[in-house]
């Protein structure tokens, strides 16, 4: 009789891990965590002591060059209950969401609003964000009792398709390479920043080292200059950097380990890995020829520089939409065409598995080689001298549609509660499901429920459209019978 109640008392545990993991698949698992961060952040963020005391307008000053003569409201719209002294809920909110999410969108200045305890919250979350979420949730969906074999793989997916039996291996070595790596430029900046005078004493230098170097690597794009980066528009030592830690974070640390394990052998690198590589220096130098080519005489951006300094910004203009947020050159003075190859950047984004949003440069690649081979009449297609699985084809398409209808009803939505043009919104939600953190000088400006609105979208970027598709429907049900098949014409 003991012996069966012993029995019962071990029971019970397994069989409530086991219907937890039923319900709490790593898609809900990565969401709920992402949220409950996003959460904890805001409240710390209301707190008294991550405010510096400035108003909410103090935004303005840096981002009304950006408002049109048709936008009545000059102020940064606010609500919520908040603490005496403290931010209101609704800034809060948006700054959690946009720091935790590694986007950059503000609707008010970092670097005067929130004290230096905020500016550390804000640094937390980004890194949380950037590399923790992700791969801590992992852990967690790969240490529950019981977890299935789909469990196990869906976690690995979550890592860049890394060895089902390496994953917690690949997590450990994630943190290490992207720690080591903040570090060493944390301190290239911190000196470059205290020996050349920018900064006012050494405290200040290690702080906005680690600051930027945290919020470059992990695609961030939180500066905690009022103006972004255009005060170093003409320090190559900072663009260079950052725009270094832009492209290694955002290519992804699956790709590294790759070239680490095979060495940069052409023919033994996967898929991923050729796209990413080809895909990121395509992107990198087309943006930059263009954007070069279109503000090279505009006096507003690139004009009154000289062709060194031009080449340099245009260089960087072209990195940071992928999709890190920074901008060493005024957004607002920009013309319509570079802001509409500006938002084909972001949208595009970084690689899966790494600090960056978008699209992805792999979902495009794939969209696109499908579409030619669809026109070329091909049975099969060939990317890079590698076939291409047919349910990678449905992967991508599917994400694809889905980035196009948020980005068309957000758009549309925004035009509809404001004053602004269709190129001022389709680069602010660009900006935001994207997570990049670009701005025209809108945001602050717009009213709480689009913020909400940005807010949602900012998440949805960063978790990926497809996640949470997949966290919502319901289970796989095997269906014991097929319908008649037939085909609809096409076009």
């Amino acid at each position: 009789m003991a012996r069966l109640r012993s029995k019962k008392r071990y029971a019970y545990p397994v069989i409530l891990s086991r219907r937890l993991n039923l319900r709490l698949n790593p898609s809900r698992i990565i969401i709920l965590a992402f949220l409950a961060t996003v959460l904890f952040g805001a409240f710390l963020l209301t707190l008294p002591v991550s405010r510096s005391g400035a108003s909410e307008d103090v935004v303005f000053q840096f981002f009304n060059n950006g408002l049109p003569s048709s936008a009545t409201p000059n102020h940064v719209h606010t609500f919520g209950p908040s603490f005496p002294g403290g931010a209101p809920l609704s800034v809060a909110l948006f700054t959690a969401a946009s720091a935790t999410s590694v986007t950059g969108l503000i609707v008010v200045d970092t670097a005067s609003y929130w004290s230096p305890f905020g500016q550390a919250v804000i640094l937390t979350l980004i890194e949380l964000g950037g590399i923790g979420t992700m791969t801590i949730v992992s852990l967690v969906a790969l240490n529950l009792r019981g977890a299935s074999s789909e469990t196990r793989e869906l976690a690995s997916t979550s890592l860049g398709g890394a060895p089902v039996g390496s994953v917690k291996r690949t997590v450990r070595n994630i943190i290490w390479f992207s720690l080591a790596l903040q570090l060493v430029f944390a301190l290239i900046l911190s000196l470059h920043l205290g020996l050349s005078g920018i900064t006012k004493n050494p405290r200040e230098a290690i702080f906005h080292g680690l600051f930027l170097t945290g919020s470059a690597f992990n695609n961030a794009g939180f500066a905690l200059n009022g103006d972004s980066l255009m005060s170093f528009r003409n320090d190559p030592i900072v663009l260079l950097s950052l725009a270094l830690l832009i492209i290694v974070g955002g290519i992804g640390f699956p790709i590294w380990s790759v070239l680490a394990h095979r060495g940069p052998h052409w023919w033994k690198l996967n898929m991923n890995a050729r796209i990413m590589l080809v895909g990121t220096l395509a992107a990198i130098l087309a943006g930059w020829v263009l954007i070069a080519a279109l503000e090279w005489d505009n006096p507003g951006t690139l004009g009154p520089e000289n062709p060194g300094s031009k080449l340099l910004n245009a260089f960087f203009a072209s990195v940071s939409p992928r999709t890190a947020g920074f901008n060493s050159m005024d957004i607002a003075a920009q013309s319509p065409e570079t802001w509409l190859v500006t938002d084909i950047l972001m949208l595009i984004g970084g690689g899966p598995a790494g600090t960056a949003g978008g699209l992805k440069i792999t979902t495009v690649t794939v969209v696109i080689a499908t579409l030619w081979g669809e026109v070329r009449g091909a049975e099969a297609i060939n990317i890079l001298g590698l076939r291409l699985a047919r349910s990678a084809q449905r992967q991508a398409l599917a994400v694809f549609s889905l980035f196009a209808v948020l980005v068309g009803v957000a758009s549309f939505l925004l035009m509809l509660a404001t004053p602004y043009t269709l190129n001022q919104s389709l680069y602010e939600v660009s900006s935001a499901i994207a997570t990049v953190g670009l701005s025209t000088g809108i945001t602050p400006s717009l009213p709480v429920k689009i913020q909400f609105m940005l807010a949602v979208l900012m998440m949805v970027g960063r978790l990926g459209p497809l996640t949470l598709a997949t966290a919502i429907g319901t289970r796989r049900r095997k269906i014991g019978y097929e319908l008649p098949k037939d085909r609809p014409l096409i076009g």
